[in-house]
């Protein structure tokens, strides 16, 4: 075999074998996206990002501010006394509905994880849009208005004090007792259903699975005699 022969062939099988690396590579990519983007994951940011507004409901008291509202006179037309923590509290209450709504339709139809990337139906962070997505889902008056509000926080007011555009100009929303019972039953609801969805494992369709989980959160625990994992 000449030279040039026994060279090429190197070349043949050095590209074989860089091939199949690149393709066990992103099988292995793929698994990865696919578990981190279980339903179960989506579920354990939702209940993170609750709490972490539920620890800025307990400093409320303490971080109060005078809202005033002017006319073009400069005069003031209305005023109240809000919390400092609505905005961000607003924020973080959306986003923790939103990867709630996001795992159920994950548990739902698992196409919009494990192609490698999100569909289309979940590239959003309009919470009252992935609202709809739910069939089963209905909201009473009070659920719409405050879903409405997070779903104008995230992208705007919650985190910045202008929008992309004039036209967009809105006022934030201040958080009331009221507004925080309605949301915190609305996720307890959804992170419920979410929960129950996946208690007993996931199957994505791939040979992705998630294993049991048990939670005293939502009044679930481990039986004497039950196993979590296989042997």
């Amino acid at each position: 075999m000449s030279t040039k022969s026994t060279k090429n062939e190197r070349e043949r099988n050095k590209s074989s074998w860089n091939s199949v690396r690149d393709k066990v590579g992103n099988e292995n990519r793929l698994r990865e996206f696919v578990r981190d983007g279980s339903p179960g994951s989506w579920l354990e940011y939702g209940e993170e990002l609750r709490d972490a507004a539920e620890v800025l409901w307990s400093a409320e008291l303490e971080a109060l501010r005078l809202d005033v509202r002017l006319n073009q006179d400069r005069r003031i037309t209305e005023s109240e006394i809000v919390s400092t923590i609505s905005r961000p509290y607003l924020f973080l209450a959306g986003l923790s509905l939103e990867n709630i709504l996001k795992g159920l339709m994950i548990v739902r139809e698992p196409g919009h994880i494990t192609r490698g990337v999100l569909s289309k139906e979940l590239k959003t962070h309009n919470v009252r849009l992935l609202c709809n997505k739910i069939s089963s889902l209905i909201l009473s008056a009070d659920e719409e208005k405050f879903v409405q509000q997070v779903t104008d926080a995230i992208p705007y007011w919650g985190r910045y004090p202008i929008p992309l555009e004039q036209n967009g100009l809105m006022p934030s929303v201040a958080i009331t007792p009221c507004s925080r019972k309605i949301f915190l039953e609305l996720f307890e609801r959804l992170a419920g259903e979410l929960y129950w969805s996946v208690r007993d494992g996931w199957d994505s369709g791939i040979g992705v699975e998630t294993v049991k989980m048990r939670s005293n959160r939502y009044g679930d625990r481990i039986g004497q005699e039950e196993k979590l994992f296989e042997p």
